[in-house]
């Protein structure tokens, strides 16, 4: 037992800097606050777009960058965040890719369903749910669509 444990350690320092940073684990966007101020969110959103320049195939920081953004957008929509007007199509970009690299990661693929909503893509969107649906579940776990 002690000896898996050395070879462990032995593993994680053997690493590269720039896989062991982007494998460390991400904060969670925090949607407790109201970001009035563009300085005040692109602090937010730094640790997301750091992990982004370490390894640019983050599904989990693409997912937080796009949440971030789809947040930011939504303030912007309640008169909140008037800096986040262009932020939907940086959201999309973010949740698409962050799907795109891992088709399994259910948040990504329901904040993209957000996104697309609210950008008016909804035939999109539907194609995304019906993706989503034809994934394997738990045993005895059934989810369909209405017609």
């Amino acid at each position: 037992m002690r000896a898996l444990g050395l070879a462990a350690l032995l593993l994680i320092l053997l690493l590269p800097p720039s896989f062991a940073a982007a494998q460390a684990a991400l904060p969670v966007f925090d949607t407790s606050r109201t970001y009035r101020q563009e300085a005040e969110f692109t602090q937010a959103i730094q640790p997301y777009q750091a992990a982004l320049s370490a390894d640019a195939r983050n599904a989990q920081a693409h997912y937080w960058l796009g949440f971030a953004y789809l947040y930011a957008y939504r303030l912007y929509r309640g008169g909140l965040a008037p800096f986040a007007a262009g932020y939907l199509p940086r959201a999309l970009a973010s949740l698409r890719q962050s799907v795109s690299l891992d088709a399994r990661f259910v948040p990504a693929i329901l904040a993209l369903h957000d996104a697309l909503v609210l950008s008016g893509l909804h035939e999109e969107a539907d194609a995304l749910v019906k993706r989503l649906l034809q994934q394997s579940r738990p045993a005895g776990a059934s989810y369909t669509l209405p017609p």
